[in-house]
């Protein structure tokens, strides 16, 4: 004779099998090679700046902010107040605790924090600008040349995005502020 299982353990278990599947609807081919291509293509310009200026530490960080601008442009933390500023701010909080004598791990995790609470208050939350943070924490770059790249970074990265959005008649950025 089987054994019969009753619904809400039917339920738990389909449940349970399902978390691995989103309820989330596919993106249009379109969309998806649209924002590989463009992940590609300011990386390649970013990595390209960088080489010039021997400082390639900027991709990680950076990488994930092309991320977040390519697949989620209308999302508040993929617009340029959230990148740039995000970026910039996280990397005045560093330079500060670095002017104060601290480095290392210990130094990384209070900057970052710090970064992350001044982001926050001041709207200007992008999530990749604390690894930009420990970044920085971690390899105590000189600010006269880390800092215009990271500027020039974020802002190139934008204007892909930009320059992408309108190839394909979108809009981006959908706020400046």
């Amino acid at each position: 004779m089987p054994q019969t299982v009753n619904a809400p353990a039917r339920r738990a278990k389909r449940r349970s099998i399902r978390w691995w599947k989103p309820d989330e609807p596919r993106l249009p081919r379109r969309t998806v090679a649209s924002a590989a291509i463009t992940t590609s293509v300011g990386l390649a310009m970013l990595v390209a700046m960088g080489a010039l200026a021997h400082q390639t530490v900027l991709v990680p960080p950076l990488a994930a902010t092309m991320a977040i601008v390519t697949a989620t442009p209308d999302s508040p933390l993929a617009q340029p107040r959230h990148v740039i500023g995000g970026h910039m701010l996280s990397c005045l909080v560093c330079f500060a605790v670095l002017a104060l004598g601290w480095h290392g791990p210990w130094a990384a995790a209070v900057a970052c924090g710090v970064a992350c609470g001044l982001v926050l208050v001041l709207k200007a939350a992008h999530p990749p600008a604390m690894a930009t943070a420990v970044m920085i924490m971690l390899t105590s770059p000189p600010a006269d040349r880390f800092v215009p790249l990271l500027a020039a970074g974020a802002v190139l990265l934008v204007v892909v995005q930009m320059v992408s959005a309108r190839l394909q008649r979108g809009v981006y950025p959908t706020s400046w502020w």
